[in-house]
């Protein structure tokens, strides 16, 4: 018994929808029944072989054929520059719609005023000796004006809809403009490129007003076959039928071919050696690569990591930020949304300038910072990129994915694939190497991105979230594997993260941004153990209360709103009394007692709070708080004190803190920095 394909539950129309849709329906398909009963199909052949039928019928195809790939040759650069923005484009886009719009007739008309002998350009063209008009040439040209706005308004819809991180993520491969467009771009779009032209080419083979008033009617030389079933309607009905049924098997023939799903049709396996199904363990790596009887080519000496030299200023998005990196060493960036992270990355790996400021990459200048200044471009820096979204191109195998960077630094297709074999060993995703790239998972996805960025062979590897979207196994296996391959090549990592577990695993050092400046940084386990801004003490787990300092650096106080005081640890740094500050206190630290209950020891802080929700954390209970300013803190309790003290949402406690586990912090306010200039994309 065959097994059934789950199908998604469907809401269902409403009747007078579904009525309305089969009259549509019927509108449609019954004239062609009603032209079926008209057709002598026995004789169909026969008159299908006389002259003037089989002139009509030559004509039409060589003059279609001609347009369509006149119409694509022209529409599909069209199609590009409509897709993007400048000025005057939304008049342009309604321009190159027009001809569709208007009567056929209409048409001929412009064009037999435009190329005619009396046109426009008719005495021109009739001093250098060309004749356009009625000729089997304007027979073309009538078809190209009004077919071609078919493609183009087909193609600029999808050009304007697909998403570019394809095309970015191939930027940052090393490809050049003509590879983007023709090895992705396009490709993305293939689809609707071939709509389009199938649209032309239909409209092609139906026109008949332009035809006749721009080129006339000459058999063997501007009768197509619409211009030969009008003037055969009355004369020869049979005939003019025949050639309606052919014309309209062709225009099915087209358009049924486009609705074929191409990209899901098996990828030809190609004749060049596979690896063997064995693979077994090497001593010069961790993991396994194919049997030793394959060859791979040798790693160039420059895949060494490299230091970083990173400062720029970006008043569009308030950020500026100066950043230097060892050479060999990991630095995590961190913070809240919008604080620059991602803008750091893309001035690194050469999408965005760095304004009024320079990109080095192991001192070798890759930015100047102003205009006419060194510009290296994506692809050619030794900078990889890892984004959120892995980018994996779905058109393309597994294999030719990660063989792309290769490629495009000159490598040829062989050496290219057997490279990109290497690395899909290296990451565990071999057996996918012939898959398409549209029908892998979230994590097999993330995993042959990082393949396709260590087949370039940079010296950074930049990961901006890449993991974020992974579920928690995912996440681990990648986390793990990029630790090994970062120690293994010796690169320097540039890693920007919401996960404290990426710290721990990944990060040497840790720099956090808040409004686009840098608040914090230094070793992982310093910040993580005693942050000193909100977000990593958030980060932490940390509960951050603001209030107004008051006291001294031997007994600094932290006063809330409704005049609760929280002591802190006394030798900080110290601000002035009276400032806005925070007070960073940990889970760990807070300790809960009943109402009524005596807190143990000397702390200094008893404050009480009111329970407002119990979370399992594993075999712990984090027990969310609000003091009486409405400002929250977290404790993390066992399940049995959670009985012994009878909390509940709502409920009331003591929540005690010993003073030397609280830091109090004077808030941060913006930075100053210098004059920023707006950014400007590098394409």
């Amino acid at each position: 018994m065959s097994a059934r394909h789950p199908r998604a539950a469907r809401s269902p129309l409403p009747a007078p929808v579904l009525l309305l849709g089969i009259l549509g329906a019927a509108a449609l398909t019954l004239p062609f029944v009603g032209l079926g009963t008209r057709v002598a199909w026995a004789d169909v052949p026969m008159l299908l072989a006389s002259g003037p039928a089989r002139a009509a019928l030559g004509l039409s195809l060589r003059t279609c054929v001609i347009a369509t790939a006149v119409s694509v040759l022209l529409g599909v650069p069209l199609a590009l520059l409509l897709a993007r923005q400048w000025p005057g484009v939304r008049v342009a886009r309604v321009l190159a719609v027009l001809p569709m719009t208007m009567p056929p007739v209409v048409a001929g008309i412009a064009l037999l005023s435009t190329l005619g002998k009396r046109g426009l350009l008719g005495p021109a063209l009739e001093a250098a000796g060309v004749q356009v008009s009625f000729t089997t040439t304007a027979v073309v040209i009538a078809q190209v004006f009004v077919s071609m706005p078919y493609l183009v308004v087909t193609l600029e819809a999808a050009l304007r809809s697909r998403d570019g991180q394809a095309e970015t993520v191939a930027r940052t491969l090393g490809a050049g403009p003509w590879t983007v467009l023709g090895r992705v771009t396009l490709p993305l779009v293939a689809p609707a490129l071939a709509r389009g032209t199938a649209l032309a080419l239909g409209r092609s083979l139906g026109e008949f007003g332009a035809t006749i008033a721009f080129a006339g009617s000459k058999e063997g030389v501007t009768r197509t076959m619409p211009l030969a079933i009008y003037l055969e309607r009355e004369n020869d009905t049979a005939t003019s039928l025949a050639l309606a049924v052919v014309l309209i098997a062709l225009s099915l023939v087209v358009v049924a071919a486009t609705s074929i799903p191409w990209h899901s049709l098996p990828l030809p396996r190609e004749n060049w050696c596979y690896p063997p199904r064995e693979l077994v363990l090497s001593p010069t790596r961790t993991g396994v690569i194919p049997h030793e009887n394959w060859c791979y080519p040798p790693r160039g000496q420059d895949a060494a990591g490299r230091s970083i030299h990173l400062s720029f200023t970006c008043a569009e998005r308030g950020v500026g930020l100066r950043l230097d990196v060892e050479a060999g060493r990991a630095v995590a960036l961190v913070g809240p949304n919008g604080s620059g992270k991602s803008t750091a990355c893309a001035v690194l790996a050469g999408l965005l300038d760095a304004e009024g400021g320079s990109v080095s990459v192991g001192g070798r200048l890759l930015d100047g910072g102003a205009p006419g200044s060194v510009f290296v471009p994506a692809g050619r820096r030794g900078v990889a990129l890892l984004s959120q979204a892995p980018g994996v191109f779905g058109h393309m195998s597994v294999l030719d994915n990660v063989a792309f960077g290769p490629r495009c630094r000159g490598l040829a297709r062989a050496a290219a694939r057997e490279r990109a074999l290497d690395e899909l060993v290296a990451v565990g995703a071999a057996h996918l190497a012939h898959r398409p790239g549209s029908q892998l998972s979230g994590g097999q996805a993330a995993r042959v991105a990082l393949a396709r960025a260590l087949a370039t062979d940079p010296a950074v590897l930049v990961l901006d979230e890449p993991m974020a979207a992974l579920d928690v196994t995912a996440r681990q296996d990648m986390r793990l594997l990029v630790a090994r391959r970062v120690a293994e090549e010796g690169l320097t990592l540039l890693l920007v993260t919401h996960d404290v577990l990426d710290l721990t695993a990944l990060a040497d050092e840790v720099v956090v941004l808040e409004s686009g400046r840098v608040v914090e940084s230094g070793p992982t386990a310093r910040v993580l153990a005693a942050p000193s801004s909100s977000f990593t003490a958030h980060l932490t787990g940390t509960s951050v209360l603001a209030g107004r300092l008051a006291g001294d650096a031997e007994a600094p106080v932290l006063v809330l709103a409704d005049g609760t005081r929280v002591a802190g640890r006394p030798g900080e740094p110290w601000e002035t009394p009276g400032g806005q500050g925070l007070a960073l206190v940990p889970p760990d630290a807070v300790a809960l007692y009943p109402v009524d209950g005596a807190a143990h020891g000397s702390p200094r802080n008893a404050l009480p709070v009111t329970v407002t929700a119990l979370e399992r954390a594993g075999a712990l209970v984090q027990v969310r708080l609000a003091l009486g300013d409405g400002q929250g803190l977290t404790a993390v309790v066992t399940a049995g004190a959670i009985a012994d003290l009878g909390l509940e949402p709502g409920g009331a406690a003591t929540c005690v803190v010993k003073a030397v586990q609280v830091r109090l912090l004077a808030s941060r306010g913006a930075l100053s920095s210098e004059a920023a200039v707006p950014r400007k994309e590098k394409s």
